[in-house]
């Protein structure tokens, strides 16, 4: 994988997980940083580290939850193990 500069949808895929297509969907919802360079969609590398690491909040970590089909158990558990407060 890349250190630093810009990642294709189809890498930021692969780098989390998700389908492509949902990718692109989270890019035109504004969910995940990304600009579009030259009418291409590409992610920041630095900056999508940043938001998995500061800005997902409990509240976007469901949303991405129910977005990848993850059971409410499974986020609870990763709540535990992250030991972040779940939303109420």
């Amino acid at each position: 994988m890349k250190r630093g500069g810009y990642l294709r949808p189809w890498e930021a895929s692969r780098y989390l997980g998700i389908q492509v297509d949902e990718i692109y969907k989270m890019l035109e919802a504004g969910e995940l940083p990304g600009e579009k360079v030259e009418g291409r969609w590409r992610i920041d590398l630095m900056k999508l580290e940043q938001w998995l690491d500061e800005e997902v909040s409990p509240e976007e970590l469901k949303k991405l939850a129910k977005r990848l089909n993850v059971s409410e158990r499974q986020v609870k558990e990763f709540f535990k193990k992250t030991k972040k407060l779940e939303p109420n």
